[in-house]
């Protein structure tokens, strides 16, 4: 009753307010279902309900002449005196939420007794406490959060009317609007936190890499005015982010380090050498620029593959992420270097960190060249193996915060098969045509329930009103409101409780267990805490008072309200509510086929079986499980698309740039390794794809590249002096440049949205893969294919 006056309250106040919402309605509430509800029950659940009247039939008319406290409390004494073992149950619930009632008596706001509730339980009416308000916001889309003024005028109505926990009501909002901003608002929060989290572990890796404080402070400068020149062209190119593409600031820290970590490492060897910083800045820019050209390239074809794709959340990502690195490589041309030169010391710079060390596994896993490339292949192909075991999940709440309010009052949802909004639609031609196609649609294996709107049509009324008559009989008495009632004296309304105090103590009643023992070892306990309080209460007249408003004070109304739904009249399709059947029939008379689904979609492959069922039947059958289903087919092909397109661009790129197709294998090599290992662990460890972490696969090939790049380019120079390629600066460089980026992904990891965290995750295994497929393999295929000598590791 509570739950549905504060539906009411909420309706009606949102309903007025034409200037947010379009309108707002209470499913079943209307005065139509409220007086004729009860016809859509089945015969032997409306029989099951006049039971349940008739053996509460006693003590209602008992309590419809009398409502006071003292006649509850010796109508119980009676019942309890002449019940049988198969009259226990009825007393139970009774019992129960008299102890119940007198322990509300002393909180703030006591809730008051469900008689309701004790009338229809054990039968298919069942009131519940939860109520649905359905209502459609007017959206701003001008503003940051186009829901957020009507959503905080729906809670700013629970406020004023004090809908809240202390006053036994919860209020929730759910439904796209509401999954939409909290999504945005928590994702905005983390990728914020995450950037500036990833900047300044960025630097910190970089002090690590460099031990230079001039060397970080100009590559982290160059990095942030990049950062903003970035978002500039966003605003202006796209002009919003939407829920994937609000992660380029990380993506772009993570990458755009790399360009000043290869200039800064070579201009310090540099500088070591010859000690003047203007002729090491030229030699590094000699030695490192055209690699950097090639990457910057490489890496936005890697983001560019996603532009053409329909997926326009990644599409906008790879717009502006793209454009960013020619960015980032314009600064660390023009910014970094007058940052470096600016009152640069005379004397060298202390030599880099990690001048060795990170070299001696590598090389001694190079003495076995051919072992080390035959098991990186092994390992590809043992991941492609488990192509089949992966999977891509369309469930977009799954993706979302588990802990915001919106997805738990979701979930709450979907756990009912009849709020599921997991439904098809089907629509038909007309009416009858529908009834064909329901009842072909019903017998589907994977369908659970169909309905059109002659399912709110209920059969054999006639029987149905009969039985219902018989009920209102038993209802047949007078009802006299407690106001009109006199109130019993405080002393005989204590005398009758502590009598039913007594009375629970007598040895017929000691041997029932079971529910009936219970509440009745329950209400003793009570009664005494009651009764000792009462005692020395200064006011006990207003504690009674309470009492009897928790436990009698609404029985008028409930007894009101039930025999208008017993008073139920025959209809038919036109009587229905228009808001019924506007969502069912079309003014020119397409009619709507619902149709749920047998299985819970959250598991996987179960909606594609689904749709696809109900597709076999209704080709055009649409609705949110259909659209979902399409939506990540769409993306799977995206990522395809983008997948090919970025492997043969960049290659056909490296084919022009460095015009040897054995460097183009050499540095796509590890690109594909490192994806065929990502994809065997995603399958291996069942970390399904949804519509963020897909990115991934195409983005390493155009991230990892880089590495690639520099160390075939190097190895290119060393070939006739046998060098070691781990050995050099450009080694290190790739070493520190993967653990930035990796560091900088890491901190999308943390993210309270799992789709998000998902996508940190892949992207940090799939560049651990690339750095031991660049420091690893590589080397050692290079050494296979130039037949350099092997490695002195002494």
């Amino acid at each position: 009753e509570l739950a549905r006056s504060a539906a009411a309250t909420i309706q009606e106040r949102l309903a007025a307010d034409t200037d947010s919402f379009h309108y707002a309605i209470v499913p079943g509430a209307d005065p139509f279902f409220e007086q004729n509800g009860l016809l859509l029950l089945s015969i032997e659940e409306l029989e099951d309900l006049t039971d349940g009247l008739a053996r509460m039939q006693p003590i209602i008319a008992d309590l419809s002449r009398d409502n006071s406290v003292a006649n509850l409390s010796r109508l119980l004494m009676q019942g309890l005196q002449e019940m049988d073992e198969t009259e226990a149950e009825r007393f139970a619930p009774v019992l129960e939420r008299m102890g119940n009632a007198t322990v509300r008596v002393y909180q703030e706001y006591p809730i008051a007794v469900s008689w309701e509730e004790l009338i229809v339980q054990g039968s298919a009416l069942d009131p519940g406490s939860r109520q649905i308000i359905i209502t459609e916001p007017r959206l701003d889309f001008d503003a940051l959060l186009p829901a957020g003024p009507a959503i905080e005028k729906i809670r700013q109505i629970a406020v004023d009317s004090q809908l809240d926990e202390a006053h036994g009501i919860e209020v929730r909002i759910t439904g796209n609007p509401a999954l939409n901003q909290e999504e945005m608002w928590g994702i905005a929060v983390d990728v914020g936190l995450s950037g500036m989290g990833s900047f300044l572990l960025v630097a910190f890796v970089l002090y690590l890499a460099f031990r230079s404080g001039r060397l970080v402070g100009s590559a982290a400068a160059t990095l942030l005015s990049g950062l903003i020149w970035t978002a500039a062209f966003a605003t202006a190119a796209v002009g919003q982010l939407n829920l994937i593409s609000i992660a380029f600031g990380v993506l772009f820290i993570g990458l755009g380090v790399d360009f000043s970590i290869h200039l800064g490492m070579h201009f310090q060897s540099e500088v070591r050498r010859h000690g003047d910083p203007r002729r090491a800045l030229v030699g590094a820019l000699n030695e490192v620029g055209g690699s950097l050209l090639i990457c910057t390239f490489t890496t936005a074809i890697g983001f560019y593959a996603f532009v053409p794709t329909d997926y326009l959340g990644v599409a906008e990502l790879g717009l502006i992420s793209g454009t960013g690195m020619f960015v980032i490589l314009t600064q660390n041309l023009t910014l970094l270097p007058a940052l470096v030169l600016w009152r640069w010391p005379t004397e060298a710079s202390p030599a880099p960190a990690a001048t060795g060390g990170g070299r001696t596994l590598p090389a001694a896993l190079r003495r076995h060249p051919g072992l080390v490339v035959t098991l990186g292949f092994a390992l590809a192909a043992g991941g492609m193996s488990l192509a089949p075991r992966a999977s891509f999940d369309s469930d977009v709440v799954a993706m979302r915060d588990p802990d915001t309010e919106s997805v738990e009052a979701f979930r709450d949802l979907l756990a009912q098969s009849d709020t599921s909004p997991w439904y098809a639609d089907v629509l038909a031609p007309d009416l009858a045509s529908a009834e064909e196609l329901e009842e072909e649609l019903g017998s589907l294996e994977l369908v659970s329930e169909t309905r059109t709107v002659n399912d709110w049509i209920p059969e054999d009324q006639e029987e149905k009103l009969e039985i219902l008559a018989d009920a209102a009989f038993l209802l047949d008495t007078p009802v006299v409101s407690g106001s009109e009632q006199p109130t019993p004296p405080v002393a005989e309304q204590i005398a009758a409780l502590r009598e039913l105090r007594d009375r629970l103590e007598e040895e017929n009643l000691q041997p029932y267990g079971g529910a009936l023992g219970a509440s009745i070892d329950k209400l003793k306990t009570e009664l005494d805490t009651f009764l000792e309080r009462v005692k020395t209460d200064p006011d006990p007249e207003a504690s009674l008072a309470t009492l009897q408003e928790v436990l009698l004070g609404n029985l008028p109304d409930q007894i009101a309200r039930l025999r208008r739904a017993l008073e139920a009249q025959e209809f038919t399709l036109e009587d229905l509510p228009p808001d019924l059947s506007e969502q069912m029939l079309s003014p020119t008379g397409e009619a709507r086929i619902q149709v749920l689904p047998r299985d819970d979609l959250g598991e996987e492959g179960a909606r594609e079986a689904f749709v696809d069922a109900v597709r076999s039947i209704s080709p055009s059958a649409t609705g949110v499980s259909v659209n979902l289903l399409e939506f990540g087919r769409a993306t799977s092909r995206s990522l395809r698309q983008a997948l090919v397109f970025a492997l043969i661009a960049i290659a056909l790129l490296l084919l022009v740039l460095t015009r040897s197709i054995k460097e183009v294998c050499l540095i796509l090599t590890p690109l594909i390794l490192a994806g065929a290992w990502t994809f065997g662990a995603m399958a291996l460890v069942r970390m399904p794809f949804n519509f963020a972490n897909v990115i991934v696969l195409p983005l390493l090939l155009g991230i990892g590249v880089d590495s690639g790049v520099h160390l075939v380019r190097r190895s290119r120079d060393l070939v006739q002096s046998g060098q070691d390629l781990l050995g050099t600066t450009t080694a290190r460089a790739v070493f520190w440049s993967a653990i930035t980026t990796i560091s900088s992904f890491g901190s999308l990891a943390l993210s309270r949205h799992r789709g998000i965290a998902s996508m940190g995750v892949v992207l940090v295994v799939g560049m651990l893969f690339t750095l031991v497929a660049n420091l690893v393999v590589l080397p050692a295929l290079i050494d296979l294919v130039q037949g350099r000598r092997k490695p002195d590791t002494r």
